[in-house]
């Protein structure tokens, strides 16, 4: 789990510098096409499939595995002679959680329905079913992290560069840094 969490951060990262930088806020997207407010159940089901087939819904794997342990640990700041317990029980309750691991799908599957048409969700689905596509899916975590990598690599040169700017700048208007 922590790995698919690190895959996600390395992606929010990744989107993140993509859009400016840690201090930028972009302006909310505007979609292309209108929002489907209520998706027909088949263009829903193409969705669930699409989720599966891109990864996205396998990135999620452990989440609720990990909110049910965060919430025992809740608990262990009061009640830190409890911490075999409260494992033992977050342990016991896990399947019970981790059955709600659909909704998660769900939800993933909606935003996609919402955007796209039933047949383009469907020529995305066929794209990630391809060789192409499952090279994506597979491929797409090493290359976030190598991408990701030389992004703060990037970051601590250009950095150091606006540092030394800043620091000649000042200097001209008496100030040594």
């Amino acid at each position: 789990m922590r790995r698919s969490l690190a895959r996600l951060s390395f992606g929010a990262l990744f989107l993140g510098l993509s859009l400016g930088g840690a201090h930028a806020q972009p302006a909310p997207a505007m979609p292309a096409t209108p929002i489907i407010q209520n998706p027909s159940a088949s263009a829903m089901q193409v969705a669930r499939d699409l989720v599966q087939a891109n990864g996205e819904a396998s990135a999620f794997n452990g989440v609720l595995q990990n909110l049910v342990d965060g919430a025992a640990l809740g608990f262990l700041q009061t009640n830190p002679d409890l911490a075999p317990q409260l494992r033992d029980t977050a342990v016991a309750l896990r399947p019970e959680f981790e059955k709600r691991q659909s909704e998660i799908v769900d939800i993933l599957a909606t935003a996609y329905a919402q955007h796209f048409t039933e047949d383009e969700l469907k020529q995305a689905l066929t794209f990630y079913k391809s060789a192409v596509g499952q090279k994506l899916v597979t491929d797409r975590p090493a290359i976030v992290q190598q991408a990701v990598q030389n992004i703060q690599q990037w970051g601590a040169k250009v950095n150091a560069e606006a540092m030394e700017r800043i620091r000649a700048e000042m200097k001209k208007k008496g100030y040594d840094l």
